[in-house]
C-alpha cells in the first residue's frame, strides 16, 4: 500500500518539477500558452482497450488534475503533456485514447510495465471541456491494477497490498 502512494507521489513530484511555475489569482485558470508553443512531436500510441474505456467513473478513485500537472491548453494533447512525456513513458508501456465529442474530451492513460512489485499497471482518465481559449480540465480519475494478493491481476480504485 505505502508503495504504491510512494510511486504515485514520485510520479506527481516528477511531472511537477518539469511544469513553469505560473502565479495565478485564487480560483482562476491558469494562462495558456498561446499558439507558437507547439506541442512536442510524440510517436503514435497504441489505443486504451475498449473494457477499459468502458469502466464507469465510480470504478475510479477522483483527484485534482492538477496533481499531476495537467492544466488547460490550446488542445487537449498539449494538457496531456506532463503525462506523456518521455521522462515519465521510459521504461513502460503506455496506451492512449482521446474521445472528443463536440466541446467535451475524455482521455484515457494505461500505463504497464511498472517499477513497482505491487502495482502491475496505472489507468487515469481525465474530463475536459472546451472553451474559447482552449481545452481545460474538468474532472480526473484513476485506479490501479495489483500484481500480487488476492486482488492480482484486478483493478482498485483503493491501494494495491
Amino acid at each position: 500500500m505505502l508503495r504504491t502512494l510512494t510511486v504515485v507521489l514520485l510520479t506527481a513530484v516528477l511531472v511537477a518539477c518539469n511544469q513553469r511555475q505560473q502565479e495565478t489569482p485564487e480560483g482562476s485558470a491558469p494562462p495558456i500558452d498561446g499558439p507558437e508553443t507547439s506541442a512536442p512531436v510524440r510517436a503514435e500510441l497504441p489505443p486504451v482497450d475498449a473494457a477499459l474505456l468502458a469502466a464507469p467513473n465510480s470504478a475510479f478513485t477522483a483527484f485534482e488534475p492538477s496533481e499531476v500537472g495537467v492544466f488547460g491548453a490550446p488542445d487537449v494533447m498539449q494538457a496531456l503533456d506532463p503525462l506523456l512525456g518521455p521522462e515519465v513513458v521510459e521504461g513502460s508501456t503506455v496506451h492512449l485514447s482521446v474521445r472528443e465529442t463536440g466541446d467535451e474530451a475524455i482521455a484515457d492513460i494505461v500505463r504497464s510495465g511498472l517499477q513497482d512489485d505491487s502495482v502491475s499497471a496505472g489507468h487515469v482518465r481525465i474530463e475536459f471541456r472546451r472553451e474559447t481559449e482552449g481545452w481545460y480540465p474538468t474532472n480526473a480519475y484513476r485506479r490501479s491494477q495489483c500484481s500480487r494478493g488476492g486482488e492480482a491481476g484486478q483493478w482498485t480504485s483503493g491501494l494495491c497490498p
